[in-house]
């Protein structure tokens, strides 16, 4: 950026976060926080950076914290242009910040994740749906994240599930789930769910018998 502070540079270490808001495209200002590892004032620093630079725009979540999102200049600094931009939905705007959430604890943990943009991207690129799990009537479904296997083998899906599913549709998925195992799709699947979700998962679970493959827990 010619003619701009030092303070105001693009640094490599802001593409890295940069790249995490591409990955995920509706990142709360907190998840950012958890991954870069950086306090309050740090944060904000970094985001008015980025967008200064129009390589993200922020918007506010109803009663929440500022959101992230990356915009097409965005998607091609951070190398991730095969990526689609982020769209806004207030429908979604609890369930995509909690997903992004848990997956900057994850991996500052350590983990390896691929996003449900990075598993939509990849099957687009294969010609196939590689990532997902195949329900009736020829309709498919992806995880919310998915665990990478280090060794190269099928990952672990990861579904957040923060709203109530009748039974019938939650024992639909958990079949889906349990052939997407089998066909090594995935290696198994974990429910994150919230406290007035998980009772009904872990009942899912038991009806369908789909222990052995499935595992619920708290957020």
């Amino acid at each position: 950026m010619p003619g701009a502070r030092r303070s105001d540079r693009i640094s490599p270490r802001d593409l890295e976060i940069l790249e995490f808001i591409a990955r995920f495209g509706v990142v709360p200002r907190g998840a950012v926080a958890t991954w870069a590892a950086t306090a309050r004032a740090a944060t904000i620093a970094r985001e008015t950076r980025l967008r200064k630079a129009a390589l993200i725009r922020v918007e506010r979540s109803f009663g929440g914290e500022p959101l992230a999102l990356c915009t097409r200049p965005g998607l091609r600094a951070a190398g991730r242009g095969e990526l689609r931009i982020a769209r806004l939905s207030a429908a979604a705007i609890s369930h995509d910040a909690v997903v992004a959430g848990l997956a900057a604890r994850l991996e500052r943990g350590g983990e390896r994740l691929l996003s449900e943009r990075e598993m939509l991207a990849a099957e687009r690129a294969e010609g196939a749906r590689i990532y997902s799990a195949s329900l009736q009537g020829g309709r498919k479904h992806r995880a919310d994240l998915i665990r990478t296997d280090p060794r190269g083998g099928p990952g672990e899906a990861i579904e957040v599930e923060l709203s109530t599913k009748g039974a019938a549709r939650l024992d639909e998925l958990l079949r889906a789930w349990r052939r997407a195992v089998l066909e090594r799709r995935v290696s198994a699947v974990a429910y994150r769910c919230a406290p007035r979700t998980l009772r009904y998962v872990e009942r899912a679970i038991e009806r369908t018998k789909t222990a052995e493959m499935v595992s619920a827990s708290p957020l």
